[in-house]
């Protein structure tokens, strides 16, 4: 593990600081939404949501106010529609998921759409002018998927496929076994943030071993100043991903020694690593994900995704996935790894909204990154080609 050997394997992103201002900018928020959010693709939730024809989701994007609506229709297809009535645009589907086997009726007057979008019943049709049904079906959202997650993109006219947005990080996705773990936990929090400062706080592990030293923090593989260090760290086009290691010799606690201890009968025998080594993808632009192995097994992974809402405000959600528990012991542990994960990102959404404060006090212009922050500097270098303007 040399030191600054990030810097060295990729010198186009400099070592310079980073300015402090679009973190707090009403402008930059601004240029965010409409070259960002709307111009990009990204992921409002996986297919296995939505595993029988007529299931639905529905994704809120506040930040380009908009509703979309993702479902499967009776073909097997996934597609996501804007989430309003044709007729005199109120909103169609009120609950966040369900099933419309029967079709989506609109509440206010009753029009009927199929779950492909068409519409296919109006009351008192022969009442409108020039009216063909077939003219006025659900406005479509572009949609595609990779790895199981779903991905949509707001702009009608994309400048780039998914495939080519995803570049070489789309086959490390594939390569996972997502479709064998099941969504166990989800959790929510408003922050009073922007959206970028939680995203590059998860984008890092220089905190670790200091903010979470009391829950976890001795559990990384740390260098002889104890500092962690990555295994590895690919930057693509516009996403990142990085790889690091537990300790084998870390010392567990009574419960987490109890808890993984050797059992012939479990799937996961052993507690060397903890969890396992553990891998992020970071998806520009707001979406990250990490992946738990032991053994070179995935046992778990996490999302987290960032949605701004004000240049101030973030809606971070939180979903973590298991395999299904096939022991007591494996369910006790997967309920031991939820509450460590809970109490470590309760210290995460703190820092957050303390990061937020100083940096609205304007106190420092610019933001001072070391070299294990390679991540946060590739992701604000595609962040301010994206939007086209440097604030300094």
């Amino acid at each position: 593990m040399r030191e600054k050997q990030w810097a060295e394997k990729y010198p186009d992103l400099g070592t310079a600081p980073l300015p402090a201002e679009p973190y707090i900018s009403d402008e930059f928020f601004a240029l965010e939404r409409d070259l960002v959010f709307y111009r990009n693709w990204i992921i409002v939730g996986r297919v296995d949501e939505i595993p029988e024809a007529g299931d639905y989701f529905v994704r809120d994007v506040a930040i380009c106010k908009a509703s979309i609506l993702v479902i499967r229709g009776s073909d097997g297809v996934v597609r996501s529609f804007h989430n309003v009535c044709s007729h005199r645009s109120n909103k169609l589907v009120l609950d966040k998921r369900g099933s419309c086997a029967g079709g989506m009726y609109c509440h206010f007057h009753n029009w009927l759409y199929s779950d492909k979008g068409a519409l296919v019943r109006v009351p008192d049709e022969e009442n409108f002018f020039d009216f063909d049904k077939r003219d006025h079906g659900l406005k479509p959202v572009i949609t595609d998927t990779c790895g199981g997650f779903v991905f949509i993109h707001l702009h009608p006219e994309p400048v780039e496929t998914l495939h080519d947005y995803l570049d070489g990080i789309s086959d490390r996705l594939n390569d996972q076994h997502f479709h064998e773990m099941t969504l166990m936990q989800t959790y929510g929090v408003t922050e009073s943030a922007n959206w970028k400062v939680g995203l590059d706080a998860q984008n890092e592990l220089y905190h670790f071993p200091f903010q979470h030293r009391w829950i976890s923090g001795d559990s990384l593989l740390m260098n002889d100043k104890k500092q962690c260090r990555y295994r590895d760290v690919t930057l693509y086009n516009y996403h990142s991903a990085w790889s690091c290691e537990y300790d084998p010799v870390s010392k567990p606690t009574p419960l987490k020694a109890a808890l993984f201890k050797i059992n012939k009968k479990t799937r996961t025998s052993r507690l060397p690593r903890m969890i396992g080594d553990t891998e992020l993808f970071t998806l520009f632009p707001n979406f990250a994900i990490v992946v738990m192995r032991v053994g070179g097994v995935m046992t778990s992974y996490l999302t987290y995704q960032f949605w701004p809402s004000t240049v101030d405000s973030t809606l971070w959600e939180i979903r973590i996935h298991f395999r299904k528990p096939q022991t007591a012991r494996e369910l006790l542990q997967q309920e031991y790894y939820k509450c460590i994960t809970r109490d470590t990102l309760q210290e995460d959404t703190a820092s957050h909204e303390t990061v937020h404060k100083g940096l609205v006090s304007r106190a420092n212009s610019h933001m001072i990154l070391q070299d294990n922050e390679i991540a946060i500097r590739h992701f604000h270098k595609v962040l301010q080609d994206r939007v086209g303007l440097h604030l300094n």
